[in-house]
């Protein structure tokens, strides 16, 4: 069934995004046949033009990549970090001796030589350090799979077929975005009846969060 302009109205939505055709055809089947009704399914072809699951996967896709922005470092990231901060605090501390064996024997200060030595060295030395732990550790952020980020190339959604699934229960909705994930999509995203995508948070709740509260509170992520 192709997408309509009917929207995401369904009160428990899931979109899902395939980079080839055929896996789209397969989960199309395998949601049928585990009993999910044809009428509650609706696909978006990227030869389709611009449209609703399109706009709502975007808005998905940057709300992710918004969450991926902040966390903890990676195993690789902080050994880049480590790496980089020991070379750039060593060059440092070694270019601050030498400014601050300059500064003590050329310029005239009411600081000690050894103050200024110390100093200068202290400095610069901390300033290459922390240089190294940024550049080291965000160097690393990108995936080495992800390629070179390019202007002109199309966003997921927007090169994607794209599945959705509109229901009326919240369990049948959670149990067709596992289906889809494990059918090998992309992406799978949970969608309101205002058509927001529910926070990452929404998949990992948090102890005291009531059950099903980000289906009504999606845009509060």
């Amino acid at each position: 069934m192709s997408e309509t302009d009917t929207g995401f109205g369904a009160r428990f939505n899931v979109i899902a995004a395939f980079a080839e055709e055929h896996d789209s055809l397969v989960a199309l089947d395998t949601l049928t046949s585990s009993g999910i009704p044809s009428a509650a399914i609706t696909v978006h072809r990227p030869d389709d033009g611009p449209g609703c699951a399109e706009v709502i996967e975007l808005e998905a896709e940057m709300g992710d990549e918004a969450g991926d922005g902040w966390g903890v470092l990676s195993g690789p990231q902080a050994t880049g970090a480590f790496i980089a901060a020991l070379a750039l605090g060593a060059a440092g501390t070694a270019l601050g001796l030498v400014a601050g064996l300059a500064w003590a024997y050329l310029f005239v200060s009411d600081f000690s030589r050894p103050g200024r030595v110390l100093l200068a060295t202290a400095v610069i030395g901390l300033a290459g350090a922390t240089i190294g732990l940024v550049v080291g550790g965000a160097g690393l952020a990108r995936q080495q799979d992800w390629g070179p980020d390019r202007g002109d190339r199309p966003e997921m959604a927007e090169r994607d077929v794209l599945v959705s699934v509109h229901l009326g229960d919240p369990d049948t909705a959670a149990r067709a975005a596992r289906l889809l994930r494990w059918l090998g999509a992309e992406q799978v995203h949970f969608i309101d009846v205002n058509g927001v995508p529910l926070p990452p948070q929404a998949q990992h709740p948090r102890p005291a969060d009531p059950e099903g509260w980000w289906w009504g509170h999606a845009g509060h992520g």
